[in-house]
């Protein structure tokens, strides 16, 4: 029974228990501390009825430094690891934006939701197989920007372009226009 503290004789002089002799549990009372380092530099903190607080940026590293968590500024929390973060699970459900710096890469995409794709120099879509629809407006281009194109092919031997500074719509392709009998309508609506 201590009334006080148990010390050792020196800073770093004594240990609890041995490799052979091992205590069993370890009891601390409600917002106990564990203090870590000769200036008790990190520590593992009780929160009554909810967890355990590391305090600071301090890190809980896993296997050597490369890989750890820990918080980087107020409300950021950080995942590192120097090769591989791998999460697995039936479902994971993000509730916030997503920022990615880098190339995603999935076998099976479901957007559900808008896609909105700004500020990049093109978008390459390659080996879609099946039917792409579009319920909406689509929009290629911007207005005054001169020509806004629509490319056939992969040679670009075909196309489709509208010219915003003369208003004329160009059909351009190797065999020229192709129209099934009965199918193309020329009119004014003035």
């Amino acid at each position: 029974t201590a009334t006080t503290a148990f010390v050792p004789g020196t800073s770093d002089g004594a240990t609890l228990g041995t490799t052979s002799l091992e205590f069993g549990d370890l009891f601390l009372a409600d917002g106990g501390v564990i203090y870590l380092g000769a200036d008790q530099d990190v520590t593992l903190t009780h929160v009554a009825d909810t967890g355990i607080l590391l305090n600071s940026t301090r890190q809980l590293q896993f296997g050597d430094s490369g890989t750890y968590i820990h918080q980087s500024a107020d409300g950021v929390l950080d995942l590192v690891s120097d090769t591989e973060i791998e999460i697995n699970a039936t479902t994971i459900d993000i509730n916030g934006a997503v920022v990615a710096s880098g190339e995603i890469a999935a076998a099976s995409l479901d957007i559900s939701g808008n896609v909105d794709i700004d500020g990049i120099t093109n978008l390459d879509v390659v080996d879609i197989d099946g039917a792409v629809q579009i319920d909406a407006t689509l929009t290629i281009g911007a207005d005054d920007q001169g020509y806004d194109v629509i490319l056939y092919g992969d040679t670009a031997s075909a196309n489709l372009t509208w010219d915003t500074s003369a208003d004329d719509l160009i059909f351009n392709g190797a065999a020229g226009l192709i129209v099934p009998d009965g199918q193309f309508t020329l009119g004014s609506t003035a």
